[in-house]
């Protein structure tokens, strides 16, 4: 049974591959092909029932906290790009569930992209988070709607990067790095994400208050200029900027607060 789903995603891979070599480049309607060299391929099938074909791409293995996840969707007759859909996550640990956000209905650069917050790693059971999805083709002939579902194997531990935390009135949140990738000398874009560990739900949440201090662990000093995160309340992302002066490991300490009460966590990176 594997060997088949292996051969039936290479000749889907294939077909796609000739078609978008040899279409019309005259059509100025037809989207060029997403570029996808620096990402990791998941997963590629038939979402049956919606006349769709979608390849399903990481920016690195998967771990614990925030994952962008990209799909790729083919129409199943044509092979054209499609650039206009309505991709739904329902990501499945033994039938709990995990914060997600799901894709613009618009494709950017013929992706769509969509985040996983996973919230267990396994390295020795890689087949126990199970991501479901559903796929509305907007530009199919009657917008059919289908389903889909893989895994995203392994799932590594993140602890620098993912915290689970409780505040003193006993809310538990999950705290997740999204940004720098790769942090550098100077001034840094930063950005995490926070969501409510409520089962099944994992709202995010933007309202608390953030005090950030980086914090160089090699002696301990500090930097200044730096940019307390601030929460949007539309989808719980913390922005702000952090200064780091030396090469070498940071701690990134955040005092989370709201209505007087504070818990103290950290994020560790390094350049």
């Amino acid at each position: 049974m594997k060997n088949i789903r292996v051969i039936t995603t290479l000749l889907i891979l294939i077909s796609a591959f000739v078609f978008n070599a040899c279409k019309d480049d005259s059509n100025p309607s037809a989207p060029p092909p997403a570029n996808t060299a620096n990402l990791i391929r998941l997963d590629s099938g038939y979402v049956l029932g919606a006349a769709a074909i979608a390849s399903i791409y990481a920016e690195d293995s998967m771990h614990t906290g925030y994952n962008p996840v990209y799909f790729v969707l083919y129409d199943s007759v044509t092979l054209a790009v499609i650039t206009d859909a309505h991709i739904s996550f329902n990501p499945q640990n033994h039938g709990h569930s995990a914060p997600y956000e799901n894709p613009p209905e618009i494709a950017v650069d013929g992706k769509f992209k969509g985040a996983l917050v996973l919230t267990q790693s396994f390295t020795d059971a890689p087949m126990h988070w199970h991501i479901n999805y559903s796929v509305h083709n907007h530009q199919a002939p009657g917008e059919p709607e289908g389903e889909g579902e893989y895994s995203p194997g392994r799932v590594r531990d993140n602890p620098d990067g993912f915290k689970s935390i409780v505040m003193p009135d006993s809310t538990k949140l999950y705290l997740s790095y999204i940004t720098p990738n790769t942090p550098a000398a100077g001034m840094n874009d930063f950005e995490f994400i926070i969501n409510k560990n409520e089962p099944e739900l994992f709202p995010h949440d933007g309202s608390y208050t953030i005090q950030m201090t980086p914090e160089f662990l090699a002696d301990g000093h500090t930097t200044t200029g730096n940019v307390n995160p601030v929460g949007d309340m539309s989808n719980g992302h913390y922005k702000g900027k952090m200064n780091l002066d030396a090469s070498g490991s940071w701690r990134i300490k955040l005092k989370v607060m709201k209505n007087t009460l504070s818990y103290d966590t950290y994020f560790d990176v390094s350049y």
